[in-house]
């Protein structure tokens, strides 16, 4: 008497083919969701094809009284200048989409932002020539900010990214998450100056009237001319503080240091 088939024991009364088929239709939806998995990774890449650069320039003309650059990736250069026009040059880098960048002027206010196309990265970098007494507002998610021959109002922040001050006479807020805060040649009488991680090391050409450096996980450098008393004061919870410039607790030049781990050095400038 023939036996059935292996396959068939323990379910009587249906056909072999029809168990196979589900057997096979439970391999080929597991595979399916692979495959599926599989072309979304591929939708996210962002590194495909050749690396292209593109630049464009213009000038801008008009009462500004205020630039306002909004950047991603990318390094921002700002120098003042004697000229009352903004002069730009924008530099793209991408692959597949240029990004699009806008430049915008409203009451007395010039805004410049970029943007990358969805699932592209791209850069967008800045070199602009300005007035030199006018405001600047600049904030950029990756990149090296410089600022350079400026005696107006500036407002910097980054969140990856040195911020590189020369030659600056106006008051100074100045922060980023990571990187460095550097400066020479600093006269600007009020600085604000903020860090996470990194580094602070600032040379004031002018005695300051109030300064403040902070950094939770970094040093402190700031150079200061001597001759003249400051009130200091500086403190770190997990470090060194060195401070030898002339103290005065009633001087009308105030310093304020802070760390959290990290050093502070305050001296006489060079």
């Amino acid at each position: 008497m023939p036996h059935p088939a292996a396959g068939a024991q323990g379910v009587p009364g249906r056909p072999a083919a029809s168990r196979r088929s589900r057997v096979a239709v439970r391999v080929a939806v597991p595979m399916l969701g692979l495959g599926l998995a599989a072309a979304m990774l591929t939708g996210c890449s962002v590194s495909v094809g050749a690396l292209q650069h593109r630049s464009s320039s213009y000038p801008v003309s008009g009462p500004v009284r205020t630039l306002v650059v909004h950047g991603h990736v990318g390094g921002i250069d700002v120098t003042g200048g004697n000229s009352s026009t903004i002069s730009v040059t924008e530099q793209l880098t991408f692959r597949q989409t240029a990004p699009v960048t806008t430049h915008r002027l409203a009451a007395g206010t010039l805004t410049l932002a970029s943007s990358c196309p969805a699932l592209e990265s791209c850069s967008v970098g800045y070199d602009i020539t300005v007035p030199r007494a006018l405001a600047l507002q600049v904030a950029d998610d990756v990149g090296t900010v410089r600022l350079h021959g400026l005696a107006g109002r500036i407002t910097v922040q980054t969140g990856t990214g040195s911020i590189e001050l020369d030659t600056v006479s106006g008051p100074v807020q100045a922060s980023t998450h990571a990187g460095q805060i550097l400066g020479q040649d600093i006269s600007s009488a009020q600085a604000t100056l903020w860090l996470s991680a990194g580094q602070i090391d600032v040379t004031f050409s002018a005695a300051p009237t109030a300064v403040s450096a902070t950094a939770t996980v970094g040093s402190v450098m700031l150079r200061v001319p001597g001759g003249v008393p400051y009130a200091v004061h500086a403190g770190t919870t997990v470090g060194s503080t060195q401070v030898s410039v002339t103290r005065s607790a009633g001087s009308p030049h105030v310093i304020t240091a802070n760390t959290t781990t990290g050093s502070i050095v305050i001296e006489p400038a060079p």
